[in-house]
Order: structure tokens, then sequence, then C-alpha cells
């Protein structure tokens, strides 16, 4: 009895030593057992190895920088600014009375949009036929794409853009002449961009937005809307805007996001000059549609003597122009800038 509890006693004296040696050992045996099979994997078991470990590391790497894409079409997640409000049709314009166009003439010869416009002499020979295109400057490869095709056109920048006076002025020593696509408030949930015109500012906050887009860049002639359905339908808004126009010399192309524009009207009350957009060229950006646009284009051209369509650097758009733009002298019809439209539709010389 007295040797039983005298081993007792000793292995309960010792039993946490056991333990802690017993772990060692197992830890040991592991670390060796784990050498032994690295040591025997052949080397194709390595290799996979490798590769398996090489694509998780893949998934969990943050995006590639958006500096890499040559298109903003292209960065994942950016939203695409684009005008989803083109459901206005085509707009045809009444034979317009001459006082009202003598009235709208009152701006100095050296206004702005006078001194910016891209020359053009022979006003009444043919049929005019400007080609405004908006979004420019944020998918610079297709903006490019624009600005040399055959002109003169009319490129209109968006004034949050990247590297826009570079941009303006290569734009501009193609020949083509230049607008300032103004960010206005649309109706339901499109975003038109950063500073843009909404309803809710007030008369202060509006001066700065619109101050501030105007100093973007330099050389162009007028402003035209960037989507806008909201906005150019409240009057008091549109008055404080085109008085900062009117200051500047500058003209307004009312791009017609909807038909409850006050736009144009508002212009003609304040003296600003002012002419409407006529046909949307790529609403629906299937190519057949986008050529279908132009000839629509064509036919409103002849029967009011002028017509100011606007597009966008779709991909469509520009193959559409490439195919049709050489062919329009030979259709009886001129190219010419938007101000040249603007001085037929009022009566300039």
């Amino acid at each position: 009895m007295v040797r039983v509890a005298t081993l007792k006693a000793w292995v309960d004296a010792h039993r946490w030593h056991s333990i802690t040696i017993g772990i060692v050992v197992l830890f040991v045996g592991s670390l060796v057992g784990g050498y032994w099979i690295a040591s025997h994997l052949d080397s194709s078991d390595r290799d996979r190895l490798a590769r398996d470990t090489l694509q998780d590391m893949k998934k969990s790497a943050p995006p590639p920088p958006a500096a890499k894409y040559a298109s903003i079409d292209e960065i994942p997640g950016l939203p695409r600014y684009k005008e989803t409000e083109q459901s206005v049709p085509t707009v045809e314009e009444k034979p317009r009375a001459p006082q009202v166009a003598a009235a709208a003439s009152s701006s100095s010869s050296q206004a702005t949009w006078k001194r910016n416009a891209v020359s053009f002499a022979d006003l009444n020979a043919k049929p005019l036929v400007a080609i405004v295109i908006d979004d420019v400057g944020l998918d610079r490869p297709h903006s490019k794409r624009a600005w040399e095709l055959p002109g003169p056109l009319t490129m209109s920048f968006l004034p949050y853009a990247k590297g826009l006076h570079e941009q303006a002025r290569a734009a501009h020593a193609r020949g083509q002449e230049l607008m300032l696509h103004l960010p206005m408030e649309p109706m339901g949930r499109a975003d038109p961009g950063p500073g843009a015109l909404l309803v809710s500012l007030s008369d202060a906050e509006l001066k700065q937005r619109v101050t501030t887009a105007l100093d973007s860049f330099d050389g162009y002639v007028g402003v035209n809307n960037h989507m806008g359905s909201r906005f150019t339908a409240s009057k008091p808004g549109m008055e404080t805007v085109l008085k900062l126009f009117k200051a500047r010399g500058l003209m307004f192309l009312d791009s017609r996001t909807t038909a409850q524009t006050v736009g144009e009207q508002t212009a003609q009350e304040l003296g600003v000059p002012a002419m409407p957009r006529n046909v949307f060229l790529d609403d629906d950006e299937a190519p057949d549609a986008v050529r279908r646009r132009l000839a629509e284009t064509e036919a409103v051209a002849r029967r009011q003597g002028f017509v100011v369509a606007i597009g966008h650097p779709h991909e469509a758009t520009l193959q559409a122009l490439t195919e049709w733009l050489p062919g329009l002298a030979a259709k009886g019809l001129v190219l010419a800038p938007a101000t040249a439209v603007l001085r037929k539709r009022n009566g300039w010389d």
C-alpha cells in the first residue's frame, strides 16, 4: 500500500512535466514529417503548388490603375456620363419674323461668339449643316477621332474633362469650332457629372458653378446644355445662367432635352444669341439608326435651309460620320460651324 501511494504521488507530481514533454515531441515530429513530405514531392507537385498559390494572390490583388485604360468607357466601375434624355423628336422651325431676328442681333461686333467663330463666308448659296459633337474630352481617343474628322464641325467640351486646354487647342487647330457643354440637372436619376446646375441651388451658388465652368478653358463660341431636362424648364435658373452668358458675349444652343425647355425663349428675351437643336443623331446608337438620323438631317436642311444635328463620340456615330461627310457636297449641302447656322437663321451677315 505504501508503494502504491508513493507511485501515485510521484505520477501526480510529474504529470505536467509529462504533458509538456509530449507536446514537444509531437511538435518536433510534425516538423520532421513536413520536411520529409516536402523533400519527397516531385517537381510537378511543387510547380502545381506554386501555381495555385499565385492564382490565389491574383484573385486577392487590387484592380490595375485607371491610367492603363485608353478609353474612359473601359475603366471598371466608373460611371458613364451620357445624355439619356434624347426623347425629344426632331425640331423644325417655322419662318421667323424679320423684326424678331433684328432684335436678337443687338450683340456687339466684338462679341466673343463672333471673335471665336470659325470663318465662314457663304451663308446663302446652299443649305447649311452644322454637326455638333457633345461630351467631348472625357473619352480622349474617341474625342480625338471626332475632331480629326473633316470639318468644320463643332466640338462641345465638358468642363470637367482632363487636359481640357490641350484638347481644345488640338481641336481648334484642326479647324473645328468650340463650345462648352454645361452639365445641368435632368429629370430622373441620370448623373450629369460634377458641378451640374441644379434647380435647388441658390442664385449665388448657380453663378459660382457657371463661372467655374466658363473659366475651364477658352476659345469657345458659346454653350449648350448637357442633359438639363429639369433645369432648362426652370425660367428663374435659366435667367440667371443666360445673363452670365450675355455678359461674356456668348451664344446659347438649346440641346432641347425636354419639350418644356424655356432656354431659347428666355435667351431671346434677354438678347442672348440662341438657337435650338434640330436632330439628335444617336439617341439610338445602332449604326443603322444613326444613318437614318443623318438622312433626316439632310431632309431638314433642305426644307428649312439649315440644320443643327447633335451627336456624340460613340463608335457608331464616328463611323457613320466618316462615311457620310465626304459625300455631303455632292448632295448640294454645305458643312458649316454652328455660328454660321446662327447667323443664317437670324439673318445676320
